[in-house]
């Protein structure tokens, strides 16, 4: 079941890892304690499609999200 949110294709900025590592690591605790807060099971689809959609939500530059998009695809 594939994400029309999630870039596929992304590839990985070397000079903007730490960045996008940072970013992803916050979007994924602010996602789980979304989903605790619910009461909710996240199956791991879901949540990449999820996080798909905050990262394009982010008013972070395209370079910055393409290289979030290929480290969760890495998850």
């Amino acid at each position: 079941m594939g994400s029309k949110a999630l870039n596929t294709n992304a590839k990985i900025t070397p000079e903007r890892v730490d960045e996008a590592l940072d970013i992803r690591d916050r979007l994924i605790i602010e996602l789980l304690v979304s989903v605790l807060d619910e009461k909710q099971v996240i199956e791991r689809h879901i949540l990449k499609e999820r996080l798909a959609n905050l990262i394009q939500l982010s008013d972070h530059d395209d370079e910055l999200k393409e290289t979030i998009h290929a480290l969760v695809n890495k998850l």
